[in-house]
């Protein structure tokens, strides 16, 4: 098949991550993938796909609603004769009525978080009309996502695939020594915006260190919000704990060294930090919203209230227990098997197939 995968801009999130770990897998089942980015923007992710060969084109949209990319993509369409067209996020917005006039039967469209959160008034409006009258199919990320697809959009839950989301399992570097050697390292992924919910997990990890003092908090990524964390961090003399590493191109060497893992989010699909932190054998400290209850129990990680004693909490648990870590880390590497690239990109064939 050739699959067109249509997505906003290349900034670095579980969006764009799960559009490139998509892309790379259903090259691997020996399928053609054009990407498109409606912005010229460029970033470490399109730099990899380019160094890998994908077929990336750039529709260099300007701000606001802008006509002219919706003319650019049905013409890359009607070039390209795709068999399916795939978006992310708004991207829909141009990429189902382009896919439309250009023809494309299969259009199919992933919401990567709840429907009511995803998208302005407008974008849900208009999706709306695209799933009830451009037969385009939905794609939810869970059973919890799948069920806001239905309420906002009143669509039947069998006209709602659910995908887990996948990774590369290959590239994570399994933990087998879960001894403290020294401080305590605490890794958090994530992009610096309310929702992710940095500054809470900074009230929280002030918390658990003076409790734990042997310990750092590692923060990899940028955004928005990154300038107040770190203001947060002078002022409450963090400075000794707490390393901002930015954007790392390759995370897998991170969590390898960590102990553990914390996503505090508000909100969530199924991130793709996490099921790298699981594949890679780490124990976890998890928010429990959105789809991170479908993908772990108190089997294998540590769910909790988006509260910050609660999170401090259960730091001081892992850390004081060796077992614990080694424990719910083993069981996480072996629930990971669910989020493969390829299971993941295999399900999506049979959707663009629908």
């Amino acid at each position: 098949m050739k699959i067109v995968q249509v997505i906003p801009q290349f900034s670095v999130g579980g969006a764009e991550i799960m559009c490139e770990t998509l892309t790379y897998a259903l090259i691997a089942l020996g399928h053609d993938v054009i990407v498109v980015s409606l912005y010229d923007y460029h970033s470490v992710i399109t730099e990899r796909l380019e160094a890998a060969g994908v077929d990336v084109r750039y529709l260099g949209k300007k701000r606001g609603i802008d006509l002219s990319v919706l003319r650019r993509l049905c013409k890359l369409l009607r070039k390209a004769r795709p068999d399916a067209v795939h978006s992310h996020l708004y991207a829909s917005e141009y990429a189902v009525p382009a896919a439309f006039m250009a023809g494309v039967r299969h259009r199919v469209h992933t919401l990567h978080s709840i429907a009511q959160k995803e998208n302005g008034r407008a974008g849900r409006l208009l999706n709306r009309i695209f799933f009830h009258c451009f037969h385009t199919i939905p794609v939810a990320l869970s059973e919890l996502v799948r069920e806001t697809v239905v309420e906002e959009y009143h669509l039947k839950p069998k006209k709602i695939p659910v995908i887990l989301n996948g990774v590369d399992l290959t590239k994570c570097k399994e933990k087998t020594d879960y001894a403290r050697h020294g401080t305590f390292t605490v890794l958090h992924i994530g992009r610096f915006v309310k929702t992710k919910n940095q500054l809470g997990l900074l009230r929280a990890f002030s918390r658990f260190h003076a409790a734990c003092p042997e310990s750092e908090l590692h923060l990899i990524g940028e955004g928005e919000l990154k300038a107040a964390a770190e203001a947060y961090v002078a002022e409450n003399g963090m400075a000794d704990c707490v390393r901002f590493l930015g954007l790392q191109g390759n995370v897998h060497e991170f969590l390898h060294k960590a102990d553990l893992f914390v996503l505090p989010s508000m909100y969530e699909g199924v991130p793709m930090t996490l099921i790298e932190a699981m594949g890679t054998g780490l124990p976890i400290v998890a928010s429990a919203v959105g789809g991170i209850p479908n993908m772990l129990d108190e089997e294998c990680a540590t769910l909790v209230p988006c509260e910050e004693q609660a999170i401090a909490d259960a730091m001081t648990s892992y850390y004081q227990s060796e077992q614990l870590c080694r424990t719910h880390g083993k069981a996480a590497k072996s629930r990971s098997s669910q989020f493969s690239d390829l299971k993941m990109a295999a399900n999506y064939v049979e959707v663009y197939r629908t």
